[in-house]
């Protein structure tokens, strides 16, 4: 069941893919999570994350398809205390280029392809292929023809974001209206937001958040190495508009507890850390963003 639920987490790297695009294409954000125990482990570790994402205007590819770009940089920070494992990475670098292709197939319908390269590494070891974990998402989307901000689909997803070539069925709502907005990827994202003014809205997400990362060796074999890490978090949010088209966004909440397993060059769990990960505990992030008005069409 653990292995079923953690597969299931990996679907949320599309949701930037489709949200952002309608909402938010530039943003910067600064994650922290203060200091959690292993559970398996001696020690304990604050956890900190800065995120930088653009998705560039689109162009057309034919009558019918659109093109965007997303370019995002996560640089993630581990501070270790009372830790004697040296070899654990401290600092991990998340680099991703993307696209989105919105093809129309009638005026209802729509098909949205996503491939995408991360480079996920701790910039330990020479660059090698070891470092880059590609991904494709496909959805079908319908819009709703008596209401417009009323979007729904189906799709499949490969990626590698906590399981190394891993295939999920994907699953989105979007509904919005003067009252409130919601997105979610069945069954690992959701947000529900209350928009009481033009300026300003409240309500409650859930992030989840895996992936793969290429780091320095240290078996004794001197076979490479890798770490997967994961972070669940659910907290309620604030948005404010504080310039024109500008939002400062506000997070505070719970981190459930968070895996951080090293792996072998088979992308097995090292049996010394196969259950180990952070226990749960308070999480906060802050941001800016840019916001668009109008969905991209």
């Amino acid at each position: 069941m653990y292995k079923f639920i953690l597969t299931l987490l990996t679907l949320t790297s599309i949701v930037p893919l489709l949200a952002q695009t309608d909402n938010d294409p530039v943003y910067v954000n600064y994650y922290l999570f203060p200091s959690r125990d292993f559970k398996e482990m001696e020690g304990s570790a604050v956890y900190s994350q800065i995120e930088a994402n653009v998705i560039l205007p689109g162009f057309n590819l034919g009558e019918n398809t659109k093109v965007y770009t997303n370019l995002n940089y996560k640089i993630s920070s581990y501070n270790f205390e009372e830790t004697n494992a040296d070899y654990l990475p401290e600092q991990l670098n998340d680099i991703r280029l993307g696209f989105i292709v919105r093809h129309k197939i009638t005026e209802n319908w729509e098909a949205i392809l996503a491939p995408r390269i991360n480079l996920r590494t701790d910039f330990e070891e020479k660059l090698s292929k070891r470092d880059f974990f590609p991904s494709v998402h496909l959805l079908g989307v319908r819009t709703a023809k008596n209401n417009p901000d009323f979007m729904y689909g189906l799709g499949v997803s490969y990626n590698n974001e906590g399981i190394k070539n891993l295939v999920v069925p994907l699953a989105i709502l979007q509904y919005k209206n003067e009252d409130m907005r919601i997105y979610t990827i069945i069954p690992s994202f959701a947000y529900f937001m209350m928009t009481p003014s033009p300026k300003f809205e409240y309500g409650l997400s859930v992030n989840l958040e895996a992936g793969l990362f290429h780091i320095d060796r240290f078996s004794t074999d001197n076979s490479p190495n890798y770490l997967s890490t994961q972070n669940i978090t659910i907290a309620p949010t604030i948005g404010y508009q504080f310039s024109k088209n500008f939002w400062l966004n506000v997070r505070a909440g719970y981190a459930l507890p968070g895996k951080y397993h090293l792996l072998n060059a088979d992308f097995d769990n090292i049996p010394l850390t196969e259950e180990n990960s952070f226990k749960g505990g308070l999480y906060f992030s802050g941001g800016i963003s840019l916001r668009v008005k109008e969905k991209a069409e």
